[in-house]
């Protein structure tokens, strides 16, 4: 996790690269069901002058991150799910008939193993990467970069390269790991709860 970047700018290719590893992820039926808006350079501005205006901009914790020369937003599309589920080889599981028919919504879970993938994709290249969520600001980011209506924001990676000058740890990095398996507040539980 990387929370401040130099402001050098990442290749095309390699930014080409990264992108292409997230959009080969499994997705449910195939269905794709994820868009990525690619802000870079100066246009990473059009997102931080929504979400952290110039008033409160000073006072941000991470002004590292604010240098990251990449910012992508991930969204995801549920109606590309309902169109794939409706079509002949899936259409007697039910799940074109609503999102309301889906117990999990995988439109969710594939955009979010696309934002982990390009993630990894970009700590292979050596960049450094952050996830953060758009909240109360997505519908305005949404419009500002021409989102469809009806796409569901997951959230916001900062790629770029890390500033390796700036250790400072965020407030949650003190708080233990639950341990993978051996008593009730594991991670893994084999064979039963």
């Amino acid at each position: 996790m990387t929370r401040s970047f130099l402001a050098d700018p990442v290749s095309a290719d390699m930014l080409d690269k990264v992108l292409d590893c997230a959009r080969r992820v499994p997705s449910a039926g195939n269905t794709q069901g994820f868009d990525f808006v690619v802000l870079e350079g100066s246009e990473t501005s059009l997102y931080w002058d929504i979400t952290l205006p110039l008033g409160r901009r000073e006072k941000f914790r991470w002004q590292g991150l604010l240098r990251a020369p990449v910012l992508v937003t991930v969204w995801a599309d549920p109606e590309a799910y309902l169109r794939r589920y409706s079509q002949p080889d899936k259409a007697q599981s039910g799940l074109g008939d609503g999102v309301d028919a889906w117990r999990t919504p995988y439109w969710v879970v594939d955009s979010g193993f696309a934002a982990m993938t390009m993630q990894l994709a970009a700590i292979d290249e050596g960049l450094g990467v952050l996830f953060f969520g758009m909240f109360e600001y997505a519908s305005t980011v949404a419009e500002v970069l021409g989102v469809p209506a009806g796409r569901v924001p997951i959230g916001t990676i900062a790629l770029g390269w890390p500033d390796g000058s700036d250790q400072e740890l965020g407030r949650s990095a003190s708080i233990d790991r639950r341990p993978l398996d051996g008593d009730v507040a594991s991670v893994v539980h084999r064979g039963h709860w």
